[in-house]
């Protein structure tokens, strides 16, 4: 469950150079840390990430998921496919922890055409992850204030 504070954390944005980031943190029922970050291009709308990382003591940001937009092609090493300009979902995989070659863990990708913008994809990843908000928000609502940034 994301904490009843978590729009208040996702309403700090970071203006990087050539993005805005949001991120959220927060615990979950086995103790684990984990942290969600929303980031968009301030020029290219299908340049964005919705990323589920574990904040781990080995591995300070282990990502676990990751929701990604159009704008680059992606290749699976592994397997030796590739996705041209569309929207993949990233999964941290053991296969790609243990390849003989070093391989980001979460390097394999497939394709989708569930979501085309942040806001899809943010949707898309709730669902998957079957998110709970705490009751003061409504399900599958964003807050206003971060209407702006999704792109909507």
């Amino acid at each position: 469950m994301l904490p009843p504070d978590w729009t208040q954390q996702f309403d700090r944005f970071k203006d990087r150079d050539d993005r805005y980031e949001a991120e959220v943190d927060f615990v979950g029922a086995a103790g684990t840390h984990f942290r969600i970050i929303a980031r968009r291009s301030r020029v290219r709308m299908d340049s964005f990430s919705v990323i589920l990382m574990a904040i781990l003591p080995e591995n300070p940001e282990f990502r676990l998921l990751r929701y990604d937009g159009s704008n680059h092609n992606h290749t699976n090493h592994v397997e030796d496919n590739r996705i041209v300009r569309q929207p993949h979902i990233h999964r941290a995989t053991q296969r790609y922890q243990e390849a003989q070659r070093q391989l980001p863990h979460d390097g394999y990708a497939e394709p989708t055409d569930r979501y085309q913008d942040l806001a899809g994809a943010w949707n898309c990843f709730r669902s998957d992850l079957d998110l709970q908000y705490p009751e003061e928000h409504q399900i599958g609502m964003l807050p206003v204030q971060l209407h702006w940034f999704m792109g909507e």
